[in-house]
């Protein structure tokens, strides 16, 4: 009798914790599908849409933030599969970590959103059918000037030459952008890395030099608003500010053709997370969402409803909407393997050349 009332309460204890186990488990899981872990730009996705987005879904996001590709390449590649659910990247980084099996085609299904992208900003080359990126915003690279100070007309990148400019330019500090502009600048493609379009390019360049003051890559804004240089080669973001803070500068894109990259989201192979990825895009893409973003990082907006709903100053600035006929003549910089390393020398002797 003893032993069948201890193998009763034995029964019981075993019981209790299944169901105690049992809980456990689903609160766990339940705690595991709120939680969105985007590793992307710093500074670039507005806080207040990152909190607006958890207020309606309930879906904490956990944002690593990077300053450089490269920094962002080496943390996704080192860390264990599952440690990131989504990156905020340049597209050309489609290519790169597809390559390395990194990335999950998207379930388009998921995001109805999807439909609001404009056309010109699908189907670029490093995902033709658009099935593991989804763009955020472009950057486009023009020529800003001071109309107050530079004389001579601007139509090329070819008047940068102009001695009249000498020590009177800022460029950005980003080697496939700037080499980039230099290759198209002399008939080649942004991609080209074959010896006479690198030649062609390091010959350029060295023309360029003189006439460069700053390189800047975190804000080449400032030299512009604060009338230290009078021209340069801009990120258009930066262009709409400078032109926000300093009347007199203007934009125009060069009669060649121009940079221009969007920064994509991807979704992680095996990704802890990876229902909420598609959930998150989709919000993004609403169009009131969307405009809040384009508002306080004024680049480049694809996403057409979004645009209707933009102010009047950056709706009709070019900077930040540039122009479909210029659009439709711009080139992207590609993943480029190994011969990555002929543009950093490029760049390099460029930097260096006194």
């Amino acid at each position: 009798m003893k032993r069948r009332y201890f193998w009763l309460i034995s029964i019981l204890v075993s019981s209790l914790l299944l169901i105690l186990t049992g809980c456990g488990h689903s609160q766990a899981s339940h705690r595991h599908t709120k939680v969105l872990n985007i590793i992307g730009w710093s500074e670039y996705v507005p806080q207040n849409v990152l909190d607006d987005f958890t207020k309606e879904t309930g879906i904490r996001i956990n944002y690593i933030s990077y300053s450089d590709p490269d920094q962002m390449l080496s943390k996704v590649l080192s860390s264990a599969n599952g440690t990131y659910d989504m990156v905020l990247a340049p597209g050309m980084y489609v290519q790169t970590l597809q390559k390395l099996g990194r990335l999950e085609k998207l379930n388009k299904n998921k995001i109805p959103n999807y439909k609001n992208i404009n056309s010109l900003a699908l189907n670029e080359p490093y995902d033709r059918h658009n099935q593991y990126s989804s763009p955020y915003l472009g950057t486009v690279v023009g020529i800003a000037y001071n109309k107050k100070k530079v004389k001579n007309k601007i139509t090329s990148y070819q008047d940068l030459l102009n001695p009249s400019l000498k020590n009177q330019l800022v460029t950005v500090e980003d080697s496939r952008a700037v080499v980039g502009c230099a290759l198209m600048a002399t008939g080649h493609k942004i991609n080209d890395t074959s010896k006479p379009a690198l030649k062609d390019a390091s010959a350029y360049l060295k023309k360029l030099k003189p006439n460069i003051q700053i390189f800047d890559g975190a804000s080449p804004k400032t030299p512009l608003i604060n009338n230290q240089v009078s021209a340069g080669l801009v990120y258009g973001g930066e262009i709409a500010l400078a032109i926000k803070n300093n009347p007199n500068i203007n934009v125009v894109y060069p009669k060649e053709d121009i940079y221009f990259s969007y920064d994509v989201f991807m979704k992680l192979k095996k990704a802890p997370n990876g229902s909420n990825v598609e959930k998150f895009i989709n919000y993004m893409l609403r169009p009131n969402v969307s405009v809040k973003f384009s508002k306080a990082f004024p680049y480049y907006n694809p996403n057409n409803k979004a645009v209707k709903l933009l102010p009047k100053d950056l709706r009709n600035n070019p900077a930040v909407m540039v122009p479909k006929p210029v659009l439709k003549r711009s080139q992207t910089v590609l993943d480029i393997g190994k011969n990555t390393s002929k543009i950093d020398e490029v760049w390099n002797n460029f930097k260096g050349n006194n």
